[in-house]
């Protein structure tokens, strides 16, 4: 199967405007890298936090997917911060697989989560808690911040025998690092069935599936347990744009028992005050502040 790769440059403060934008008509999810330098063979780099950032996304190549990137030129056109406009390019399945791959390397993040790609090896440490990855085509690698500022909080806020939800699961790469930190269970929610997919399967490859519930539906309407999500975990997880964690804010932060936690991950720092706002009208109280490259992590205590 040829897939279209999408990809653009946009300066960091347009860079939850335009992945909002690509999200609205690529339901696989959209990568957000900020542009590196390299700095050693071993695929070490160097962030500029001044430089461009790169969104790249995938979608079947047919004729759908065409007009979909023919709306999304007009849409983008509109957007102060484009440093280099929409490209798209036929990939075929094959190739786009083994490129991505080359890019993907073990890593250490926290004091004690190793990410390691499946196809690749490693000998673990005393203490490390490995975990073996591959997502297909549903976001979440850990190369980015902040899906590490989410992986960082689940080490030091989890806490015995939590129940976790986890909100957009993409990869599920939260959602079983959860379950490999000692999670009694764990929900896991994506509108993508790619993305129900992949987590399914690597919760599978890290030996957690009876800890790991997955399922495709949101925080909205289309919630899909039977069991109610008002006052049910935790830790609620959410690695999401500043616009979805302010429109979600209300259910995010009631799916919390009292005392429990959410993470709201992916805000960038010119929406960080906004998203304080609603996330304490809708009852949290900010206990916590994590930043990296632009980005911001919100810990929300539900009193």
């Amino acid at each position: 199967m040829d897939y279209l790769e999408l990809s653009l440059a946009v300066q960091a403060a347009a860079v939850d405007t335009a992945a909002d934008m690509l999200r609205r008509h690529v339901p696989a999810g959209v990568s957000i890298e900020p542009l590196a330098e390299p700095i050693d063979e071993d695929g070490g780099a160097r962030i500029d936090p001044e430089a461009p950032v790169r969104l790249r996304a995938w979608l079947p190549a047919d004729a759908e997917s065409r007009a979909a990137v023919a709306v999304l030129r007009k849409e983008l056109r509109a957007l102060d911060g484009i440093r280099r406009p929409l490209h798209a390019r036929t990939v075929h399945d094959a190739s786009w697989v083994e490129t991505w791959k080359k890019h993907f390397r073990t890593m250490r993040i926290g004091r004690s989560i190793v990410i390691k790609p499946s196809w690749r090896t490693y000998s673990p440490r005393k203490n490390d808690v490995v975990l073996e990855l591959d997502p297909g085509m549903a976001f979440g690698t850990g190369q980015h911040a902040t899906t590490q500022l989410c992986l960082e909080a689940i080490e030091e806020l989890l806490p015995p025998s939590a129940a976790v939800l986890d909100v957009g699961c993409g990869s599920g790469i939260l959602a079983t690092a959860a379950a490999r930190l000692g999670a009694q269970r764990v929900d896991a929610l994506d509108i993508d069935l790619m993305a129900i997919r992949a987590t399914e399967e690597n919760a599978a490859r890290n030996g957690v599936s009876d800890l790991v519930r997955v399922a495709k539906g949101s925080m909205e309407d289309d919630w899909p347990f039977a069991e109610p999500q008002r006052e049910a975990y935790d830790l609620v997880l959410g690695n999401l744009s500043s616009r979805l964690v302010q429109s979600m804010a209300t259910a995010l932060v009631e799916a919390l028992r009292r005392g429990g936690v959410f993470v709201a991950s992916g805000v960038i720092e010119e929406q960080e005050a906004a998203c304080r706002v609603v996330l304490e009208s809708a009852g949290g109280r900010i206990s916590g502040v994590c930043r990296r490259e632009g980005w911001v992590a919100l810990v929300v205590q539900r009193g």
